[in-house]
């Protein structure tokens, strides 16, 4: 009866979770050791039930008949256990594949089967259950029910307002990165976002969290970056995350300086000139994928040929690499795997993964990119520049002196922090893009007349120039962007706390941009029934045109001193590929424009077929 009653409980706890937490409340319990705190109480209370799958984590009509307005259709997005947690794919950049309701015994079966076994199979197990959560209570110094089931919530600041919000499930939260097909990935976000204010409390993967929206808010929480009494960037996963993206990349630089440093050597091969001479090598890269859609009367999935356009860009232009034909699938499945397999819980393990790039997928990945940047850089130091990134990156030197450079573990992991973040985000919105102008061909069709006008003047070869012309497709791609950007900004630690809008963000927790509901919540652009979100009914360039009618809250590319430093080569590779589109290219989408589905597993949403389309020659 009484493993009977913990079971109950357990399920009914992780349903209502939600709720047990009122907006407002605050914590006053101090933990030692965060992370030993909530592993132990998590195993704990793993241990003390027969079925972990069964037991711990109520099934999903349980929970709809208890709570049917947690989710954001209750009908098409629960399909899982409720703690479900995706946490890796190798095909994906965000975390994907964790279910605490099926699959928590990877981290923690071994213990909790033993423990399960012995509980109910002694004679006294009545007394081992009540011994466990005795020690449960101990580890708080005063019993706090919040504290425990939600470690790390305490604060210092007891007179300060926290966010309201929701905590979500005990241990681990709310799962924000979750997706629907409607909606696409970070869905329990967007959840969460629509239910609560613009700045709110919850709880993820362990950690507590703060969304913030709104222009004013968000430039309000960074203004304190880099201030030992603010906040800054934070790397999970030091001990392994930190060797295979790069420690010294600029964007998990803390001090203000050295950053400040890093970004002037950086930004020096971002600059317009920079740009400009990037530009026959990138127009390069979209003749050929251009070329490969022509080829036979076949199906063409965009999202492929975007995703291998921007990998041809990195190994063209921005590492300036010389690879024979047979030599790109090899470099462009390095790539894959070295971004796809950067939220491999692997990675977070707080020791050092024994033989971490010589044994595991992704190190061996970025083990043989490394190699081929070497003799890169082998090949600059003995002739000498050329037009590449990577070239400008390595011979740059800091204006404030004259002589700073870059190191050359530097040089690499800057080179690499601009392939990562180029190859997903111009991808996926280059191929949300696709979707957008194949439902809206009358402004496909003012593309193709600008595009024919510049052509006029310019000629067909493409240049700084002539990229600046391009007005109308500069307005496309930023409505794009507004529609369908990233969601959420870099993940910051709270050093010390911080007041946004009157509420407080406690030392030792951690805050996020919400760019997404920022977009959704500026009043230039809103509308009550959220049709200027939607790609079909909200989809108006134009409104870039007019002073009046262009949008306050824009921020695809982040905000403040750690604004995306890759933002014009990004919009460059961008503004090409769509301009040599429109004078080369028609098509027509295979699937129709009906109910269209979202990938629910990527960084950015892209449609779910990667739009499949018939394309045929024409002229602008």
């Amino acid at each position: 009866r009484t493993e009977n009653q913990l079971n109950y409980f357990a399920m009914a706890m992780v349903s209502s979770s939600a709720s047990v937490t009122s907006p407002g409340t605050s914590s006053h319990g101090a933990l030692p050791n965060a992370t030993s705190r909530q592993v132990i109480l998590a195993l704990l209370l793993v241990s003390c039930l027969p079925s972990t799958s069964a037991s711990f984590v109520a099934s999903s009509d349980y929970y709809l008949a208890r709570h049917p307005r947690n989710h954001i259709d209750a009908k098409k997005s629960i399909t899982q256990p409720i703690a479900t947690g995706n946490l890796f794919n190798q095909h994906s950049l965000m975390p994907l594949n964790a279910s605490v309701g099926g699959n928590i015994a990877l981290k923690s079966g071994a213990f909790s089967s033993f423990l399960s076994s012995l509980i109910s199979h002694s004679r006294n197990h009545k007394k081992i259950l009540l011994l466990l959560f005795a020690a449960t209570i101990l580890f708080a110094k005063r019993s706090n029910p919040q504290a425990i089931l939600w470690p790390g919530t305490e604060i210092e600041d007891k007179e300060t307002p926290l966010p309201e919000g929701s905590y979500g499930c005990p241990f681990l939260g709310h799962n924000i990165f979750g997706g629907t097909n409607a909606y696409g990935p970070f869905a329990g976000m967007a959840k969460l976002s629509k239910k609560f204010d613009n700045v709110f409390k919850f709880y993820s993967f362990g950690m507590p969290m703060v969304s913030v929206t709104g222009v004013e808010n968000i430039k309000s929480l960074l203004k304190n970056e880099f201030k030992s009494d603010g906040l800054n960037t934070y790397m999970m996963g030091k001990q392994n995350f930190g060797p295979i993206f790069g420690e010294e990349a600029l964007l998990y630089e803390p001090n203000a300086e050295k950053h400040g440093m890093l970004r002037r050597l950086v930004g020096s091969a971002m600059t317009p000139s920079a740009i400009g001479a990037a530009i026959p090598s990138i127009q390069e890269a979209a003749s050929d994928q251009i070329e490969k859609m022509l080829e036979g009367d076949q199906v063409v999935k965009m999202e492929k040929v975007f995703s291998d356009y921007t990998l041809d860009i990195a190994w063209r232009q921005i590492l300036g690499l010389d690879l024979k034909k047979e030599e790109v699938p090899k470099f462009r499945s390095a790539v894959e795997d070295w971004t796809g397999g950067l939220f491999n819980p692997l990675l977070l393990l707080p020791f050092r993964v024994p033989g971490l790039m010589k044994f595991t997928k992704i190190g061996r990945a970025r083990t043989y990119l490394v190699s081929r940047v070497e003799d890169k850089l082998d090949k600059l130091e003995k002739d000498g520049p050329d037009n590449s990134t990577l070239s400008k990156l390595y011979f740059a030197t800091d204006d404030s002196d004259g002589k700073t450079r870059l190191t050359r573990t530097q040089v690499i992991h800057n080179a690499f922090l601009l392939i990562f973040a180029g190859t997903e985000t111009s991808a996926s919105t280059l191929t949300c893009m696709s979707l957008i102008l194949a439902l809206h061909p009358g402004v496909w069709q003012k593309i193709k007349d600008e595009q024919s006008q510049i052509i006029s003047e310019y000629g067909e070869v493409l240049t700084q120039k002539s990229l600046e012309k391009c007005t109308y497709l500069e307005c496309v791609i930023k409505e794009t962007l507004r529609l369908k950007p990233l969601e959420v900004g870099e993940l910051r630690k709270i050093e010390e706390t911080v007041i946004v809008d009157g509420k407080q963000i406690p030392k030792g927790w951690f805050a996020t941009a919400n760019i997404k509901q920022t977009h959704l919540t500026d009043d230039v652009v809103y509308e009550e029934d959220g049709s200027h979100m939607d790609i079909k009914k909200g989809f108006k360039p134009e409104r870039w045109l007019d002073e009046s009618t262009k949008p306050g809250a824009w921020l695809p590319f982040g905000d403040g001193r750690r604004r995306c430093i890759g933002e014009k080569l990004a919009m460059a590779e961008m503004k090409v590929f769509l301009s040599m589109l429109a004078r080369k290219v028609d098509y027509q989408l295979v699937n129709g424009s009906d109910d269209i589905a979202w990938t629910t597993n990527t960084a950015m949403a892209r449609p779910l077929d990667g739009v499949e389309v018939k394309a045929y020659a024409t002229s602008a």
